[in-house]
């Protein structure tokens, strides 16, 4: 019974890929106590940091993916991929897991892979509306493919082990009042409020067309703005912004986003998936700046995704000035009957279930192995 108590996660590089694999992998523990749970990463990416945190074993393998211009080093590629489906290989026949999930990213290739070659159940979940090549290459090798927007599909030939099940993501407790979500950044409790974040590292682009207009943002409206502006730009902002402290919360990052999502009235963000994500689970409306060198684009096709369901506004970063962002968040603002159909698209646009269904996905992949 080992075999069926063993479960590996591979998802990593960046955050957008780890989170939903921890997400998933703690509902899958909350169920399975005494199932063991392991995830393999590299040394490179966020995984070795975060995953000891959360209290589960890494296993790192030698991988590397494309790297665009550097001819050279590409050329090292196939070797360090072989290495990694041999590492791969020792590591499935000792933990004997009874199923295998990627979650995206090039260290999910050599060990998505090497479980089809072992005959081991596997299982995607994708991200981001446009899959990533990894999701491409495997999908038709692997059992099942969770996707989180219904125009994925398009980039499937093999269509039979496709589910759209959307994105995992955290719980976020919105049954507070805005009022003292509010006060918790020492803002009015009363005033419209705008949240902007840009990811850990801050989104330039967007913290310079905000800080740029915020003056007469402030001047012609009521609103007040809790802005996370990331590592890079907190201390300028912070400094720039200090006469209007009291209508302006800023800070590097927001440790309680619970807290923050209750606060909003409007949202000014990037186009990450879990971003996504998280807004419509919270029925938030948003206006979406997509980060432009996003892998193939991705993040402009999440936006896009989004905007047509009537949940967001999509301002693409070569015509981001600090009078168009003004604008469309003063435009919202004055507008309670837009904002209350868009927070409403966004929440039919969720998936409050993700995580639960795909830890659904992945046990009854594993008993279609014990029977």
């Amino acid at each position: 019974m080992a075999a069926q108590e063993t479960y590996i996660f591979a998802g990593g590089g960046t955050g957008g890929h780890l989170y939903p694999a921890i997400a998933l992998a703690q509902e899958l523990k909350n169920r399975r106590p005494h199932a063991e749970v392991h995830f393999v990463g590299t040394r490179r990416g966020i995984e070795h940091r975060v995953i000891p945190e959360h209290g589960f074993p890494l296993h790192l393998i030698t991988v590397r993916g494309v790297a665009r211009r550097l001819f050279l080093r590409n050329l090292v590629v196939p070797f360090v991929l072989l290495w990694s489906l041999a590492q791969c290989a020792v590591l499935m026949r000792r933990l004997r897991p009874a199923v295998v999930v990627g979650t995206g990213g090039y260290v999910s290739g050599p060990v998505l892979w090497m479980a089809t070659v072992m005959r081991i159940p596997t299982l995607i979940q994708e991200q981001n509306s446009y899959p990533g090549a990894t999701t491409r290459l495997l999908a038709p090798r692997v059992d099942r493919v969770h996707l989180s927007f219904e125009e994925s599909k398009l980039y499937f030939k093999k269509t039979e082990n496709l589910l759209v099940t959307g994105n995992p993501v955290r719980h976020f407790d919105m049954s507070g009042s805005p009022a003292t979500a509010r006060q918790a950044f020492h803002l009015d409790p009363e005033r419209p409020t705008v949240l902007v974040f840009g990811g850990s590292q801050g989104a330039r682009a967007i913290n310079t067309a905000l800080l740029d207009g915020v003056k007469e943002l402030l001047q012609l409206s009521d609103a007040q703005i809790i802005w996370s502006a990331g590592n890079l730009d907190a201390d300028l902002m912070e400094r720039q912004t200090q006469s209007m402290r009291q209508r302006i919360w800023t800070h590097a990052f927001i440790r309680d986003m619970a807290t923050a999502y209750r606060a909003a009235d409007v949202v000014v963000a990037r186009a990450g998936a879990l971003t996504l994500a998280e807004l419509t689970v919270c029925g938030l409306p948003s206006i979406l700046i997509p980060l432009p060198t996003a892998a193939a684009n991705h993040q402009m096709t999440n936006a896009q995704a989004l905007q047509v369901k009537g949940a967001a506004r999509v301002i693409p970063q070569n015509e981001l000035t600090p009078e168009v962002l003004r604008e469309h968040i003063l435009q919202l603002l004055a507008d309670d009957t837009t904002r209350q159909l868009m927070a409403e698209a966004a929440r039919d646009a969720a998936f409050p279930q993700a995580t639960e269904d795909i830890v659904d996905s992945i046990e009854h992949i594993a008993r279609t192995l014990e029977e």
